[in-house]
């Protein structure tokens, strides 16, 4: 069994909130934070961390590397407890942090950005053709960074997280403002540092772009880690599944015939009209699409004449999920958060 890297058992912290009284100008109050967090982070593994905005995700990044002290719960590292108010130099060495939205611009280049940071950092500097290598910016490496592309920036950012060669790495919306084909790419790249034995925490509240890559998904909300897990085994848990969307230029003609032949009676399915085109809509059985199940719907279509020009899923974004886990629509989640967000502003 693969090690944990890290681990968390019972982790808190809230945001001092200013709140002026007439006495003290300086007053604060707790706000919004992470409570009751415990996780373990596997090596090798790439895991999600899924939630809407104001959910912790960043709060909870920035107290595994170590730019929050949390009010209480332990923290282990490789094994080693950490204590919450000090953490020594080696902790930091074995976490490698990207903030979100880092801005790069100016006549350096990835190169000069990196010997900058080893500077700073008093580490040698003969490594900075590796560490540009592994995220594919060597070619770029003396290139101006106001030449560079969005996907460009973010693999310089990767590149920084790099540095000291940490054993996890914490991505904070790594995906912002990549195009399919750059996303694609950087995907590829955490694909082979987890492949190295690296464990790669990424948080995001778009579920589609993790979906492909991650080994494992953590679920928080309000502050707290509300589901774990794989995540086929959430869905299966909470009966979320993909429709199975069928697109032909004509109507389809018996499809009692063509969808229920050697089916489960379970399948529940429609056929509409829309911009020029029938689509048919298949939903999923309670236990999802196997990949027999979705090959042999497609063979009885194409058996009986009917050949579809596209042939895909329906994505499970996020609010579906959390609908599922928590018993709230849309609208109460987004209420919930907009009264978190009130917490401190009055008396």
């Amino acid at each position: 069994m693969a090690e944990a890297l890290l681990e968390m058992k019972d982790v808190e912290y809230k945001h001092k909130i200013s709140s002026p009284r007439i006495l003290n100008p300086f007053f604060k109050v707790e706000g919004l934070g992470i409570e009751n967090i415990s996780m373990n982070l596997i090596s090798g593994n790439i895991v999600g961390l899924v939630g809407p905005n104001g959910a912790g995700k960043t709060t909870l990044m920035k107290i595994l590397s170590g730019l929050l002290i949390p009010k209480r719960g332990v923290i282990k590292i490789n094994g080693e407890e950490i204590k919450n108010d000090f953490r020594p130099n080696w902790a930091k060495k074995f976490i490698g942090m990207m903030p979100e939205n880092i801005n790069w611009y100016g006549n350096s280049t990835p190169y000069q950005e990196i010997k900058k940071i080893l500077t700073i950092r008093n580490m040698k500097t003969k490594n900075i053709n590796f560490i540009l290598e592994q995220v594919g910016l060597k070619l770029k490496s003396h290139e101006t960074l106001n030449s560079l592309s969005q996907g460009m920036h973010q693999r310089l950012s990767l590149a920084c997280a790099l540095i000291g060669n940490p054993k996890i790495l914490l991505l904070d919306e790594p995906m912002n403002g990549l195009d399919p084909v750059a996303r694609e790419a950087f995907a590829k790249i955490l694909k082979n540092l987890a492949n190295n034995g690296r464990t790669i925490l990424i948080s995001s509240h778009q579920l589609a772009e993790l979906e492909r890559m991650v080994d494992s998904i953590i679920l928080m909300h309000d502050g707290e880690i509300i589901e774990k897990g794989k995540l086929v085994d959430i869905r299966n848990k909470y009966k979320i599944h993909n429709d199975l969307i069928l697109k032909f230029k004509d109507k389809v003609a018996n499809l009692d015939k063509i969808i229920l032949n050697k089916k489960s009676d379970e399948l529940m399915y429609k056929q509409i009209k829309k911009e020029g085109f029938y689509s048919v809509i298949i939903n999923a059985p309670k236990k999802g699409w196997s990949i027999e199940q979705k090959t042999e719907i497609l063979n009885q279509f194409i058996l009986n004449g009917n050949i579809p020009f596209e042939y895909s899923s329906s994505k499970i974004e996020l609010v579906e999920i959390l609908s599922a886990v928590t018993g709230l629509n849309a609208i109460n989640i987004g209420m919930n958060l907009q009264r978190k967000n009130k917490v401190g502003e009055e008396e």
